[in-house]
């Protein structure tokens, strides 16, 4: 939200108790969602499921900055064996629901999730359409959340 690749409402922060407290109660709201519709094994199956993509997409960066970027200063110089591993792993965590009858539906279905984000990306994000009525909604919730929410 500070980068503002979020609504600025998400980084407000209470002045009470130093905590990001409208993000605090989004996420409780989303959780509470899923789980009222499902159960909480799914809603910790579907949190791993779509997060382990991520994991890897950062795995496979290090060997993209090792190779553009060798000249680097790194703090620390992981042996690439480490990433190589976790990928195979990762990759074999992200196919495996595939294969099961019972959860490739809904595997199916959070990979939809997950790819509808690149078309939002490159329209909110990168900012193609040049939608600026979003950021100046996003203006006024964040000023009226952080006048009744006492938080900055």
């Amino acid at each position: 939200a500070v980068e503002e690749l979020l609504p600025g409402a998400l980084a407000l922060v209470s002045r009470r108790f130093k905590t990001p407290v409208v993000t605090v109660f989004y996420l409780g709201a989303v959780t509470a969602v899923f789980v009222l519709v499902g159960d909480l094994n799914g809603l910790i199956d579907s949190a791993v499921f779509t997060s382990f993509p991520f994991y890897v997409i950062c795995c496979v960066g290090v060997f993209v900055m090792r190779r553009r970027a060798p000249e680097l200063e790194r703090h620390y110089k992981v042996p690439l064996v480490f990433p190589a591993v976790f990928i195979l792993f990762g990759l074999f965590a992200f196919v495996t629901p595939f294969t099961s009858q019972e959860t490739w539906k809904i595997s199916l279905m959070w990979v939809m999730v997950l790819l509808v984000g690149v078309p939002v990306y490159f329209l909110f994000v990168r900012n193609v359409l040049h939608l600026d009525c979003f950021h100046l909604v996003s203006d006024c919730v964040t000023r009226f959340l952080a006048s009744k929410l006492n938080a900055e």
